[in-house]
């Protein structure tokens, strides 16, 4: 799997356990095992013949279809996929088939709720999902915060995510904005198991000593 190079700071630690879920959320909502990307229907990257087979067929269907939710999301999940699955260092071939799966996922959440049924929050929330593990494997890191917003919106009270926009904000060189983030999760959360951890964050972030539990309201 493509692998983000940059230097994990310590308070990023926090929201490990949340990214984890992420990626839980790729194997289950995307393809498991090795995919090829396509363009048109012309072949990349080599790879599951399968899954090759899946992506031509969908990039086919939309040629008819433009706004076939079923053939966008497998489109979307076979160039993630691909991206995936290349090992090294980030290419311009990853980087091309992961831009990809972005775009189509991107026609998939703009679909009206009427072509996604009525599961089209939680189905929006889980290409959300991958959008932001895909920016953050592109190392844009504002990318992700944004994806992570619009999950917030759909999810208001899933206050974990705070912490992903945080921890990102940081990676962006967005201080303020992480401080915010992780501020708002401790207003909600004050009391979390990892509560702590993010007020020692926040310490880090500010260069304040870091408040004890009983300090938090």
């Amino acid at each position: 799997m493509l692998l983000n190079r940059k230097r994990v700071k310590f308070w990023q630690k926090i929201v490990f356990g949340f990214m984890a879920a992420l990626m839980a959320g790729f194997l289950v909502f995307g393809y498991s095992g090795v995919a090829s990307s396509c363009n048109g229907n012309k072949t990349i990257n080599s790879g599951s013949s399968a899954i090759d087979k899946q992506v031509k067929a969908a990039v086919a269907t939309l040629a008819k279809d433009p706004t076939n939710a079923a053939a966008l999301l497998s489109a979307a999940q076979g160039y993630q996929a691909a991206g995936y699955t290349q090992s090294g260092a980030p290419s311009a071939s990853q980087t091309a088939d992961l831009t990809r799966a972005l775009t189509y996922y991107d026609r998939y959440i703009k679909l009206p709720d009427a072509k996604l049924g009525a599961a089209a929050a939680g189905l929006r929330f889980k290409a959300l999902q991958n959008q932001a593990v895909i920016y953050t494997e592109l190392i844009d890191y504002q990318g992700a915060v944004a994806a992570y917003k619009k999950m917030l919106k759909l999810q208001p009270g899933n206050d974990d995510l705070y912490l992903a926009i945080g921890s990102n904000e940081v990676q962006a060189g967005d201080k303020a904005a992480a401080v915010a983030a992780y501020s708002t999760y401790l207003k909600h959360q004050p009391h979390a198991a990892n509560a702590q951890l993010v007020r020692n964050a926040l310490a880090g972030l500010t260069g304040s000593p870091s408040p004890s539990p009983s300090a938090t309201p």
